[in-house]
């Protein structure tokens, strides 16, 4: 009898022991910034409700966890005080939330088990630095036209190629046209998941296959706080997010993952409407999170770089020598060159059989029989080292060009124009910062305010131009694709219309000529049944520098119905007058029928 009231007063110690938490302290607990992090809460909406943007089930332990993050502490505090067993038990699934909640709450019965899956797996990525990885603008795809984010977490593997790199990105479908791809990457049509693969691949996919440049940039982070993130990445494996190519994209989600990190950054607070690469980088910088900052140049960027270090007859020389290395490296021209010339037709023309064949745009089964040669080549130069001036970085890194977003304030002779842009430069705007030859404008709206009325001048829901100049090792397609609303100056009448163009670009003088030809379909009442079909080219010539930007073009579509021809003439210079403003003067002449009318308008930008 006495052993039994010795066991019940052990019993009864130790359940006394272990103190019951108030609702109060346990309503505190779930809405401290921390929990919230942990589960993604984010206010949504236009009432701004709090609750979790991750879309997938398997996430909380509680049936109502997604609204209510006081039900997901409390059943995840009782699945954490189970002896479970196995990988699926929640101790395993959720190890950044039992890391924390153990130093929250020491004295909650906290049951140790056995997680073989995830300390496999730690033990393998486990890093001690963590890096942003910005591979720069890519224009042939809708969803990196902006460029992209993902971490790279370096530990014990050695070579930065084998680190891991967490990236997010959404699953397309690719069974989906264009059409589809953009309603449904617009909409949330897709799921975006977090996932880890070797860096090397992703170098290769960027850097290599779709010749982006790539930024690599040390967080600023402890030891603790590197692995508090890592053990976050485990339990979102295979966890769904609903993607969303404006705002829920890849550089909103990385931001939300460092929130978890520490919640008073509040990094993806600004980024409600959209979210842009370069936007969030700024954020970083300005929380002071950037600590050493690595260029990794793609292949077309050093070819590029090389290809202006030699004159038009080495670059001649060089391509005859990629062409064909076994019967071109007889040819006097090339014997007669000097040991140091040797080497550089040489470097870059293998460097240019290498970019063709990470390009896979060459199916010649002699492209590896004459890198090899040109190897052989090159081994037999007496000329050791490098024959090329080091490749230089950008003076100015992608977020160090002026901010996204633009306002405007424009004015003629008879009215005032007042405009937005949500995204993100066009060719005139200030240059540092961004890609020569590329324009990626969102939602580019104007109003003509005058003395009677108010009215839509200008809508440009997306208006992308790709302009690259044409040489000897680069063959690029230019072209273009514009929709939206336009109110012409020669007759006051509106139309919807969208535009598809492409052609090519050559250097000439210190600017790029070039010719598109296009094809437009509008809907107005100038038009007979209000619809038109027009085809024609693009004449035009762009000038692109950081002291200021210029840019001329004609433009002739003749209606495929025979309703008449539209000629219109523009001229546009944007200069400067600090990073986040600028002033540019443009003039437009418009012909259509026997109507004819000019127009000169002066405009004020300020990016912010």
């Amino acid at each position: 009898m006495q052993l039994i009231y010795r066991v019940l007063a052990f019993i009864c110690a130790t359940v006394l022991s272990f103190p019951v938490l108030s609702d109060t302290a346990l309503s505190e607990l779930a809405q401290s910034s921390k929990w919230l992090a942990l589960l993604h809460y984010q206010p949504q909406g236009l009432n701004n409700v709090n609750y979790s943007e991750v879309d997938d089930d398997r996430f909380f332990l509680s049936d109502a966890g997604k609204y209510d993050p006081l039900a997901e502490l409390k059943v995840t505090l009782n699945a954490f005080s189970q002896n479970q067993e196995g990988d699926d038990a929640a101790q395993c699934r959720f190890p950044a939330r039992l890391h924390w909640l153990k130093q929250q709450l020491p004295q909650h019965p906290f049951v140790d088990v056995s997680c073989p899956a995830f300390d496999d797996w730690y033990s393998k990525v486990k890093g001690d630095e963590l890096y942003l990885i910005f591979p720069s603008s890519y224009m042939n795809s809708p969803s990196s036209m902006f460029g992209h984010t993902l971490f790279r977490l370096d530990g014990k593997q050695g070579h930065k190629l084998l680190s891991s790199a967490i990236n997010f990105a959404a699953f397309t479908d690719a069974n989906d046209d264009e059409l589809t791809f953009t309603i449904k990457g617009l909409t949330g049509g897709y799921p975006g998941y977090v996932s880890l693969v070797p860096y090397y691949e992703k170098v290769n996919e960027y850097n290599h296959i779709e010749s982006r440049d790539i930024w690599e940039y040390k967080l600023a982070l402890s030891d603790e706080q590197i692995q508090d993130f890592t053990r976050h990445i485990w339990e979102l494996n295979e966890i769904r997010f609903d993607y969303f190519f404006i705002d829920e994209n890849c550089s909103y989600r990385l931001l939300t993952l460092l929130d978890v990190i520490n919640p008073n950054w509040e990094l993806a607070k600004p980024f409600k409407a959209r979210t842009v690469p370069t936007d969030t980088i700024r954020a970083l910088e300005a929380q002071n999170l950037l600590a050493d900052i690595t260029f990794r140049p793609s292949k077309t960027t050093v070819i590029e770089q090389q290809r202006l270090q030699l004159n038009a007859d080495l670059r001649m020389i060089a391509r005859a020598l990629a062409d064909d290395p076994y019967g071109f490296a007889r040819d006097e021209r090339f014997v007669n060159l000097s040991e140091q010339e040797k080497a550089q037709v040489l470097d870059i023309a293998y460097g240019y059989t290498r970019y063709l064949n990470l390009k896979k745009k060459d199916d010649d089964p002699t492209l590896l029989q004459r890198s090899l040669k040109l190897l052989s080549l090159r081994a037999k130069v007496k000329f050791k080292g490098d024959a090329y001036k080091p490749i230089e970085q950008p003076a100015i890194r992608d977020e160090h060009g002026h901010h996204t977003l633009r306002s405007t304030l424009g004015a003629t002779e008879d009215f005032v124009e007042l405009g937005f842009r949500i995204n993100y430069h066009d060719w005139l705007d200030n240059l540092d910062g961004y890609r020569a030859g590329a324009q990626i404008e969102m939602g580019d709206i104007r109003f003509r305010v005058d003395e009677t009325h108010l009215q839509l001048q200008h809508f440009d829901v997306i208006s992308i131009r790709s302009l690259g100049p044409r040489n000897r090792f680069s063959q690029p397609i230019s072209w273009q694709v514009n929709g939206g609303y336009e109110r012409w100056i020669v007759d006051d009448l509106g139309q919807a219309q969208i535009t598809l163009g492409g052609g090519h670009g050559y250097e000439f003088g210190p600017g790029v000529a070039y010719g598109f030809l296009q094809t437009q379909l509008a809907h107005g009442e100038r038009y007979e049944h209000d619809w038109h079909l027009g085809v024609g080219a693009e004449l035009g010539y762009l000038i692109q520098r950081s002291a200021a930007s210029a840019w001329a073009s004609v433009e002739h579509l003749a209606d495929v119905e025979d309703q008449g021809e539209n000629t219109q003439y523009q001229l546009g210079v944007g200069v400067p007058l600090s990073k986040h403003q600028q002033v540019r003067l443009e003039w437009q002449k418009q012909k259509w029928h026997q109507l004819e009318e000019e127009q000169v308008r002066l405009t004020y930008a300020i990016y912010h």
